[in-house]
């Protein structure tokens, strides 16, 4: 158990949150995802770690075809947390937005893995933008807007690149 592991409080398994500190006296101090209140147990008093939150990049950059493109992390108090995405592209201001849901019951374990995934796609997106593919794609019913063929490039690259690595042919 140490700071920044996602944890429940035993008596109340609904109850999760993050461990902010951790005292001499084992008295944890924990940030529930739900509501953002502090509370403070006995380490006794809390089951292990139920998940992880995601690493905040707001506002790295990434070079897109020679763009360059700022990662936004959208937390839920922001006005874009609204839309129905995990995630999008905004070509008009070269941002890429990943929106940070917090642990919850109902999340995925491993937030981290998700987000991760969320960007791979959403990159593929901004290098079909960049290389024009995104606007001269109507003719074909949308192909490069299409999410299932952005979700299989995201999702096989990193096999695709591991299988050029193993044969020498990467660069």
């Amino acid at each position: 158990m140490k700071q920044g592991d996602i944890v429940y409080i035993k008596a109340y398994k609904s109850m999760m949150g993050e461990i902010k500190e951790i005292d001499d006296m084992d008295r944890v101090t924990i940030l529930l995802c739900d509501t953002g209140l502090e509370v403070r147990v006995n380490a006794v008093d809390i089951g292990g770690a139920v998940g992880n939150q995601p690493k905040r990049r707001d506002g790295a950059t990434v070079s897109i075809l020679g763009t360059t493109y700022t990662i936004r992390i959208i937390e839920e108090n922001d006005y874009r947390a609204e839309r129905e995405a995990d995630g999008w592209l905004d070509h008009s201001s070269k941002e890429i937005c990943i929106y940070n849901y917090p642990q919850a019951l109902e999340s995925v374990k491993d937030l981290i893995a998700y987000q991760n995934k969320v960007l791979r796609h959403e990159i593929v997106h901004a290098f079909l933008y960049e290389s024009g593919l995104w606007q001269d794609s109507y003719g074909s019913k949308c192909w490069a807007k299409n999410e299932e063929m952005v979700d299989w490039i995201a999702i096989q690259e990193p096999k695709l690149h591991k299988a050029y690595k193993e044969v020498g042919c990467d660069e």
